[in-house]
């Protein structure tokens, strides 16, 4: 990312004093509603609500604690408005053993370098599926830009960079400061009771508390009218400016439009501070003057219209670029010509070459087969020998002290997917942080072999069986043997990933790991990857189902 120019402008503090005038008209009404209420009562009707307008030391005494509350309310919320927001959302700090995380980390360390050094901004990021990105300041100088998993794995680096620099325009010019202020005192408390009202099915509803707050919830949307348009617009331009890449955010924002964005898990209070609203909306595309009053975010097809312009593109090339883009995420798979005999004496295949040298439990005894010609022992193919004296060396190394819960091997640290996981080379197993999981799904480098497809459906069907066999007989043991964890040897708990993808997994509770067998993990993201590609192509269809018979072996000679 080249060093380039910005010029850091100071917004006005008048919509951030506005705005704390609106928090105390807003407390003034309700406590004086409370005040008339409990005023009426205990004086038996006979005060009618005149005698309390007409009272100036009582309209002061209530405009005193109002004040008085909205400011604890607004050095509370404004102060500890990027914690709330990190709470809110569930984001955590970048991976550094991540190298999709680290990439982040540059950016927003080139970024800072490419801002004169003005403001230091720290990277999150965001376990949702979802892409989205924002950026967040509060009163104490706290910044951060916080990325969602799905955005990360899904992007180019160029791509990033134009988000990043986007949101950190946010950051440098000022503005900011004042949706977050906004944020903060009526979109948090929003986002928060959503959350709520959908863990309690509705009944959070019925509190006094929580009707309270729901004016505060209902003010949050009038506040759209003080967060102008414009400012994205001028965010867009600031990102071009700094990275000299229009069409890497159009395309950017191309894909947003195309993805979901958050919404449930990004609070619709939060929208105002993201690159896009979580929630689809026709005020957004919208172009009219009510929009441009009650939508903080301009149209995104303007805004790709506008960044097209400056790279000299038409919407037309934006898309076959990334049609094109998208064909070309996954490498094309190389022939499958090998097949190997695993620690079952089952023959497992077809591999590439390379998809056969990183078998975890390829060893220099096992048996290999070309195409179905002479069968020979790993160590009689030269470049399979040279590969396995390189990884018992490096195991010999890097091994950990966990040892493998089914067959107790050494594991050894791997990256998988670009993130780090624990493998075993005998048996397959991989142990995983829990964390790591949500970033380890969405991405997905090579093409799924057939035999991988054909045992996730295989897998998915026969769990199904499993699971309703469970259900009609709920006190009969599950689990009879029960692995223990590699970090804490205590027993782990046998259990599917989710009810919407069956694949059973052992996890640790205590340490946040689980441990999937051999092809587990793979499988899992095969099921995922189809599910969403048949939500998002209602011409998809899936293949038909296979027998176990049908997963390829080894052909006849």
């Amino acid at each position: 990312m080249p060093i380039t120019f910005i010029d850091i402008e100071r917004q006005k503090s008048w919509r951030i004093v506005l705005l704390f005038g609106l928090l105390i008209i807003i407390y003034f009404i309700i406590i004086f509603a409370i005040y008339a209420s409990f005023y009426q009562i205990f004086s038996l009707g006979f005060f009618s609500l005149q005698s309390i307008l007409k009272s100036t030391s009582q309209i002061s005494i209530i405009f005193f604690f109002s004040s008085f509350i909205a400011s604890m309310h607004y050095y509370l919320a404004a102060s500890n408005a990027v914690a709330f927001i990190r709470k809110s959302t569930g984001a955590t700090e970048p991976d550094k053993d991540d190298g999709v995380h680290r990439q982040l980390i540059n950016i927003i360390d080139e970024i800072y370098l490419a801002s004169g050094r003005k403001t230091k901004i720290h990277g999150l990021v965001i376990p949702t599926l979802s892409m989205n990105a924002l950026s967040a300041v509060d009163m104490r100088g706290n910044s951060v830009i916080a990325v969602t998993e799905g955005l990360l794995s899904r992007v180019t680096r160029p791509q990033l960079e134009t988000v990043v620099a986007h949101e950190a325009y946010h950051i440098l010019s000022g503005d900011c400061l004042e949706t977050t202020v906004a944020a903060s005192l009526f979109g948090i408390p929003s986002s928060v009771i959503e959350k709520i009202s959908s863990a309690s099915e509705g009944r959070v509803w019925l509190s006094p508390a929580f009707l309270v707050a729901m004016v505060l919830v209902k003010i949050s949307y009038l506040l759209n009218m003080f967060i102008s348009r414009e400012r994205e617009y001028r965010a867009d331009a600031g990102a071009v400016r700094m990275t000299r890449n229009p069409l890497a955010l159009a395309e950017v924002l191309y894909l947003l439009s195309r993805h979901w964005k958050g919404a449930g898990h990004i609070g619709a209070g939060l929208e105002m501070l993201c690159i896009m609203n979580t929630s689809e909306s026709s005020l957004d595309e919208s172009e009219e003057w009510f929009a441009d009053l009650m939508s903080t975010h301009p149209p995104v097809q303007r805004r790709i219209r506008l960044l097209l312009q400056m790279a000299h593109a038409s919407i037309s090339e934006l898309k076959k670029q990334t049609k094109e883009a998208a064909a070309g995420e996954i490498d094309p798979a190389p022939e499958k010509t090998f097949y190997a005999l695993d620690n079952r004496y089952q023959w497992q295949g077809p591999f590439s070459m390379t998809e056969l040298a990183v078998l975890p439990w390829l060893t220099a005894d096992t048996w290999t087969s070309n195409n179905g010609n002479a069968v020979l022992q790993a160590l009689q193919i030269p470049s399979l020998d040279i590969v396995l004296r390189q990884r018992f060396a490096d195991d010999a190394r890097t091994q950990s002290d966990c040892l493998c819960p089914s067959c107790r091997y050494p594991l050894v640290p791997v990256l998988y997917e670009k993130a780090k996981i624990y493998q075993c080379r005998f048996c397959g197993g991989s142990l995983v942080n829990d964390a790591r999981l949500p970033r380890i799904i969405v991405r997905k480098d090579i093409k799924y072999s057939e035999r991988i497809r054909a045992l996730s459906r295989i897998t998915l069907s026969e769990n199904q069986e499993k699971m309703l066999a469970r259900n009609k007989n709920k006190a009969e043991k599950i689990n009879n043997d029960l692995l223990c964890c590699p970090k804490c040897k205590s027993r782990m708990t046998r259990t599917f990933y989710s009810m919407a993808y069956l694949i059973e997994l052992d996890r640790c509770s205590s340490c946040g790991v689980s441990w999937f067998d051999n092809d587990e993990l793979e499988m899992l993201q095969c099921m995922i990857d189809n599910k969403m590609a048949s939500e998002s192509s209602p011409v998809y269809t899936e293949p038909p189902p296979l027998d176990k018979d049908s997963v390829p072996g080894i052909p006849e000679g």
